[in-house]
């Protein structure tokens, strides 16, 4: 019994030693493949890895730029909206101005007897021709007649 017992301990010691063995190669492999991962993320990962000088120049270069497109892009817009904001206001004098020729205009229709540099008041006009016709005559009225130069 007490043999048989040595036997069954010596059999479990031998594969216990076997079993370390297999957990040190193991323990070894795992190592070896965590030390290739550690290699191959250095590579690929590209903030770990130092960045040569003309790269980092490259980089702050087109920093610059960026930042220049975005200052002229708003530049632009604000032209754009000032122009807009011009042409606005000229439009606005313009419907001003026109609003005041026409009040005048029907005001001076509508007065009736205006006095023209004739001297004489005619009554309001009822066409357009009519309104002619009144004008040409006062002007013709109007021509000075040169006085007769003295010939001695």
């Amino acid at each position: 019994d007490l043999n048989q017992n040595a036997q069954k301990i010596e059999e479990l010691e031998a594969a216990l030693h076997k079993k370390d063995e297999d957990m040190k190669s193991m323990e070894e492999r795992y190592k070896m493949y965590l030390e290739k991962a550690r290699t191959v993320i250095k590579t690929l990962d590209p903030k770990l890895k130092p960045a040569s000088a003309e790269i980092m120049s490259l980089r702050k270069h087109l920093a610059e730029k960026d930042k220049r497109i975005e200052t002229l892009e708003g530049q632009c817009k604000s032209a754009r909206i000032q122009e807009h904001e011009e042409k606005l206001i000229v439009s606005a004098w313009h419907n001003q101005s026109l609003a005041f020729h026409k009040l005048g205009m029907e005001s001076r229709l509508l007065s009736g007897n205006t006095i023209y540099r004739d001297g004489h008041s005619y009554p309001p006009a009822q066409s357009f021709l009519a309104q002619q016709r009144r004008l040409t005559n006062s002007r013709r009225n109007l021509s000075v007649k040169a006085p007769p130069t003295s010939s001695d």
